[in-house]
């Protein structure tokens, strides 16, 4: 074989291996031919860069941007999709192997080929290439994108990798391919769909609730936060179809509001969704869901969908569900209006402080937003990798699925503290959130939940806040706990505070339950289980974001023929003013902010936070 010399030094003893392994000449012949267009592929050409992430190694210009905040997006992925795999292979085989025997057959030898797996928007192919170098089981990935030039840049960077067995590069607008998908058999279709935009994937959602096999996963992120946490109501409603909610819990109300969104997309094909892991992280929103086929499950999915009902001054909420479930004479389960709840005054002001007026959010996802069993799994799957990896080197011959983690701890904790989550407690209150609305210092957040363990009700965190109150308690025990923790310890009160009409008057005084005795039940007493178990394992529960954290700027089309954008139409497009943008502009920019300067990631944060 005529080599170059760099394959020559390089892969020196791996020829001899290969030569004394004695295979046949066609083997042998076409496993120096890929070692020889890798070798040629390590070269990193001028203007390029080299990226190192998980077991994969891309080139990406130098003017595109990597961001390695993504990383924990990316390895969430990895974990999800071995775990979710595994299962789902053995699924399909159980499936077969009954289907098999109903029809007199004997059971076919062969396990499924493995995954097909479809990344619509694939960009430079990072993603693509570590599911194939770090997840078994795979047949095929398909990495799409519509630019022509990301497109050349997957494909060097396949070859590079050594993948392109697996990954195959694709030129197509990434809703046309759903729909295209949509027209084959349903066994044919993807067996998962990876949906990571810049800004929304409401544009792409319609197309891939079709191209997943029925129990096929998609996966979805949504870095338009600011938009769903309610920065901008109208723009929110004709993306998601739902009024926002902007209080405590908003980010959770995010990802609610998002599974609504999918699930109407997917209510119009007869499909329905099953949530496996619902995350609010960083400056993105990201679910993991299942997509199943059945019309009958679609005409109850009304009871699994909510109005809420809150007061935008002391942020009690109540759920209102869009519709309730019964059975006729015959024992068929049967779908009716729900009854609306008495969560308000007669003049519609809250029932709570007697000041606000309630408002309306939604509809949003009141269901459960995890599956508690597929949670626990991937935390053990992530514990043992990291065991794996500990003091090892990875090598090249490892199996796929054997890699290392580089966010392993922040996974373990933001996992296990998604776990302990109550399922059937949608949103939540905060501890400062209360103590701000009656002008108190905050309650340590052990003697806030052994109050409401001492009570009988159940209570844990949330992911999205660290000092978060998620119980299946009511508002009026809430608010009974902070008028008695108010009493114990004796705290005086500002007479400014205490004005006719203020808050904390209403709800500290004049309240009807501040002259009973329900305050004085309250038992404070240590509770066994006050501290969460993730905090005391020392979980790493909550990441403090790094310096210019957030998302990059949009990425930018080339203007001319030859491939260099124009510095001057890039110019002046950075520099244009709020004032002369559209709605829509302005909420790109809110959730979409540059983050070169740790100016735009702390205006980006103040601008998601409630006032």
């Amino acid at each position: 074989f005529q080599l170059p010399r760099i394959v020559y030094i390089t892969s020196s003893f791996r020829l001899i291996s290969l030569a004394r392994s004695c295979l046949p000449i066609a083997t042998v012949a076409s496993s120096v031919r890929r070692m020889s267009i890798q070798a040629e592929f390590q070269c990193i050409p001028e203007g390029m860069q080299l990226v190192e992430e998980g077991k994969a190694k891309i080139a990406v210009p130098k003017d595109v941007f990597y961001n390695p905040v993504q990383v924990f997006n990316r390895d969430l992925t990895m974990a999800v999709l071995n775990v979710f795999g595994q299962q789902y292979l053995a699924e399909l085989a159980g499936r077969r192997e009954k289907r098999a025997q109903q029809q007199s057959e004997p059971p076919p030898k062969q396990q499924p080929d493995g995954l097909r797996i479809l990344e619509a928007l694939a960009a430079t192919g990072l993603r693509s290439i570590r599911i194939a170098k770090e997840v078994p089981n795979v047949a095929k990935i398909v990495a799409n994108d519509n630019s022509e030039e990301a497109v050349r840049l997957i494909k060097s960077n396949i070859v590079r990798n050594g993948v392109d067995e697996l990954v195959e590069a694709s030129l197509n607008d990434a809703v046309l391919l759903g729909h295209q998908c949509a027209r084959l058999p349903p066994d044919e279709r993807f067996d998962v769909v990876d949906l990571d935009p810049y800004g929304s994937a409401v544009p792409f959602l319609d197309s891939a609730v079709q191209a997943v096999r029925p129990g096929g996963l998609l996966c979805v992120t949504c870095t338009d936060t600011a938009v769903l946490c309610g920065s901008a109501f109208g723009t929110c409603y004709g993306r998601y179809g739902a009024v926002p909610y902007r209080g405590a819990g908003m980010h959770e109300a995010s990802l609610r509001v998002l599974l609504q969104c999918v699930q109407s997309h997917a209510s119009r094909h007869s499909r329905y969704i099953e949530p496996l892991l619902s995350l609010s992280v960083d400056f993105y929103v990201r679910i993991y869901l299942r997509v199943h086929r059945g019309q009958g499950e679609v005409k109850k999915i009304g009871r699994r969908l909510a109005m809420l009902h809150y007061c935008p001054e002391c942020d009690s909420h109540w759920l209102q569900p869009m519709s309730d479930c019964g059975r006729d004479k015959a024992g068929q389960v049967l779908m009716r209006p729900a009854r609306l709840l008495g969560v308000g005054s007669a003049n519609g002001r809250c029932g709570q402080c007697g000041i606000g007026r309630l408002q309306l959010a939604g509809p949003m996802w009141s269901d459960s937003i995890h599956s508690v069993d597929f949670v626990r799994r991937l935390v053990d799957f992530v514990r043992r990798q990291r065991a794996s990896t500990v003091g090892e080197i990875a090598s090249e011959t490892e199996q796929p699925g054997c890699f290392e983690l580089a966010s392993s701890d922040r996974l373990i904790g933001l996992l296990s503290v998604a776990a302990e989550e109550l399922p059937d407690a949608p949103l939540f209150y905060t501890l400062d959130g209360l103590a701000r609305a009656v002008k108190r210092s905050t309650m340590p957040m052990k003697v806030a939940r052994s109050a409401l363990l001492n009570a009988g009700y159940r209570v844990s965190i949330s992911h999205c806040e660290g000092n978060a109150i998620k119980t299946d308690a009511p508002a009026s025990f809430l608010w009974d706990m902070v008028r008695a923790h108010y009493r114990q310890s004796g705290e005086q009160m500002s007479e400014r505070h205490l004005g006719e009409g203020s808050l904390p008057k209403a709800l500290l005084v004049d309240h009807p339950a501040a002259a009973g005795d329900g305050a004085a039940s309250i038992d404070f007493s240590l509770h066994l289980h006050a501290e969460p178990p993730s905090k005391a394992d020392g979980l790493l529960r909550f990441h403090k974001p790094p310096p210019n954290w957030g998302p990059k700027p949009r990425a930018k089309r080339k203007a001319n023929g030859d491939g260099a954008a124009s510095t001057a139409e890039a110019n002046a497009a950075t520099a244009a003013a709020p004032d002369d943008l559209t709605e829509d502009q302005n909420d790109d920019e809110l959730s979409g902010a540059f983050c070169g300067e740790e100016e735009s990631a702390k205006k980006y944060k103040e601008s998601s936070s409630p006032s």
